[in-house]
């Protein structure tokens, strides 16, 4: 190696040492800003707390964390169910378990093993158990990545738990749910949350049925290859008797699934249908008869666009899944929107139901608090101007919440007005103010400029008159 190279590669690994120290400072500071950052939510948790008004209902109890939570998420621009959850996560960290919260701010560990660690013990309600756990554990997390820390978290906060593993299993059963978690390019992730025997149970399940189909699609393949081993003369009796094959002759298709899809197919057959088989339409829906909406254009629709479908909660789906959907749907709206500002104007339906529903239906798509995305199917229809105080019973006067937005804004000092077009502002109860414009009114409005050239008001020459 000549001396040149000695010295690029030299320079090269003095200029990457350089930059991974860079980031090592980079990521402590980070680390003293995630502290910060919990303190305050936790500060924000503790406002609620003292708001909270003596009661015997839960939902009531909640009420004040729910609208510190909203205003926090329209601020911030995220969800205030999101934002609630780490409420709480930063009044665990910070009145719990504080020595990782001072590891944190120091930089000698991530968010992430903070939170390993603090997910590990958070049984743990002792507070000299809690002081030894994070005496204990502490040190493996200052040299081990958060993926390994979890078994070693595990063991030292049973190592020093007052109750037993039984007592806790019982207690965490009553945390069991299944939720899902939208994910991009038309997909979620289905999360349950289940006893670890019942979890491993499933999924062994799952592996063994994903097995026999496969078994089953070997063995037809190698009965079809047997089969035709006698192909040649049968071909010669059917040419000398003048008959045809026909699709006999033509091979069983190809199951080319990798093992994890044949375990989500068969999960999503068993749950939907009660049938291991269910998936034998392209688009693996053939047996969902859950409630969903979808809005398609028309030309998508009728195959002759390739624009995608929006599924109601969730976004963008392909025009292949959205046509399979459409092909076992009971009925369809037609929606006429208008060609400038997307707004809906009018719909009607094959089936007739109740306009005013539809119509809102087609607007809203999802619950209207700011940032929420829960799909109209589980929402309510709540008056803007309150009926009891003349509010009326019109499309300009309706709009989707969510239940637990419905709530809030009947029970605490967040306000809402109906603007026209079906904008919704909201107003907090420190001041701020944010707007909600339906989804209908970007989705429709077309991409180019095509329909603003028709616009009067855009016309540089109007007619004198």
């Amino acid at each position: 190696m000549d001396g040149a190279a000695l010295i690029d590669e030299g320079t090269a690994t003095g200029a990457l040492s350089a930059l991974v120290d860079d980031l090592v400072a980079t990521r402590a500071m980070m680390g003293a800003l995630q502290a910060h950052e919990m303190n305050v939510l936790a500060a924000a948790a503790l406002v609620a707390e003292l708001s909270r008004v003596p009661s015997t209902s839960s939902r009531e109890a909640e009420l004040p964390l729910r609208s510190v939570s909203a205003e926090i998420g329209a601020a911030l621009r995220v969800s205030d169910r999101s934002v609630q959850r780490q409420l709480t996560d930063a009044t665990l960290l910070t009145s719990r378990f504080p020595r990782t919260l001072e590891a944190l701010r120091d930089g000698r560990i991530s968010r992430a093993h903070a939170t390993v660690i603090v997910d590990a013990a958070v049984h743990l309600d002792d507070r000299d158990a809690r002081s030894a756990y994070e005496a204990n554990v502490i040190p493996y997390a200052e040299v081990e990545s958060a993926t390994r820390l979890k078994s070693i978290a595990r063991v030292r906060a049973e190592q020093v738990a007052p109750s037993s593993l039984p007592e806790r299993h019982g207690r965490a059963r009553g945390r069991r749910h299944v939720r899902v978690v939208d994910v991009d390019d038309g997909m979620c992730e289905l999360v349950a949350l289940l006893p670890a025997m019942i979890g491993h149970g499933v999924h062994d399940r799952l592996t063994a049925l994903a097995h026999e189909v496969r078994r089953a699609a070997d063995s037809s393949r190698g009965s079809d290859r047997s089969s035709s081993a006698d192909a040649p003369a049968e071909r010669g009796n059917a040419r000398s008797g003048g008959a045809s094959c026909g699709p006999a002759d033509e091979p069983p298709a190809r199951d080319d699934r990798s093992m994890d899809e044949l375990r989500a197919d068969l999960l999503a057959d068993l749950l939907l249908a009660a049938d291991p088989i269910a998936h034998n339409v392209p688009t693996g829906s053939g047996a969902v008869r859950a409630t969903v909406q979808i809005t398609i254009p028309a030309l998508t629709l009728l195959g002759r666009g390739t624009d995608p479908a929006d599924l109601a909660g969730y976004g963008p789906i392909d025009a292949e899944t959205a046509r399979g959907l459409a092909g076992h749907a009971p009925g369809w709206d037609r929606v006429l929107t208008h060609p400038v500002s997307g707004c809906v104007l009018a719909v009607d339906r094959y089936r007739p139901s109740e306009h005013i529903r539809r119509a809102l239906r087609v607007r809203d798509r999802h619950c209207r608090f700011v940032g929420c995305r829960q799909p109209v199917h589980r929402c309510d229809l709540d008056h803007s101007q309150d009926a009891a105080k003349g509010g009326t019973t019109d499309a300009w006067n309706l709009a989707h919440l969510c239940r637990r937005h419905h709530i809030l804004k009947h029970h605490t000092r967040w306000r809402v007005t109906q603007l026209p077009d079906g904008v919704l502002e909201w107003v907090s109860p420190t001041g701020r103010v944010y707007r909600d414009v339906p989804v209908t009114s970007v989705a429709f409005r077309p991409a180019g400029d095509a329909w603003l050239d028709n616009d009067p008001s855009r016309d540089p020459d109007p007619p004198p008159f």
